[in-house]
């Protein structure tokens, strides 16, 4: 079939597959960002295999990586840090250089703090920490992943 054949085809042919192929992109994109932002799939990765592990045991492990790890912002400003991160972890990946200890980046830091104050503000917000610019990392840096293994961490689940 070529341009000429489908363009001459009735209107509402049209419309009918045009709407339909509209609802498989949205539905497609819908999943996808979602099946993005699972715990299963940030920790399908060799180089995230202690850091899930450690999460699977932690006292947050009913929120998914996404809740602490992507900005409390407009879904624009998410899919686009998701996108940044997403390639930049592929990147790392699929080359196998990404470094032993998994470190989160400054950016990362200041996404975590916020989203750490958003859940515990009523917890810190009578402390020095309630005012701002706290850096909930700097105390609490191993409340959900634990120590990696080369620092002395755990065991990695099912590998004891």
């Amino acid at each position: 079939m070529n341009w000429k054949d489908l363009i001459s085809l009735p209107p509402k042919k049209l419309l009918s597959a045009g709407v339909i192929v509209g609802a498989l992109l949205v539905a497609a994109t819908v999943g996808g960002y979602h099946a993005s932002g699972s715990p299963k799939m940030c920790g399908a990765c060799h180089s995230m295999d202690h850091v899930y592990s450690r999460w699977q045991i932690s006292t947050h492990k009913q929120f998914a990586c996404i809740d602490c790890h992507l900005p409390d912002t407009n879904l624009v400003g998410q899919i686009a840090y998701k996108t940044k991160a997403g390639l930049n972890d592929l990147y790392h990946e699929t080359l196998k250089i990404y470094p032993a200890s998994i470190a989160i980046s400054a950016e990362g830091r200041e996404i975590a703090n916020g989203n750490c104050l958003r859940c515990h503000f009523s917890t810190v917000q009578n402390t020095p920490m309630g005012a701002g610019g706290a850096d909930c990392l700097k105390c609490h840096r191993f409340s959900v992943h634990q120590r990696g293994l080369e620092k002395g961490g755990g065991i990695i689940l099912g590998q004891q």
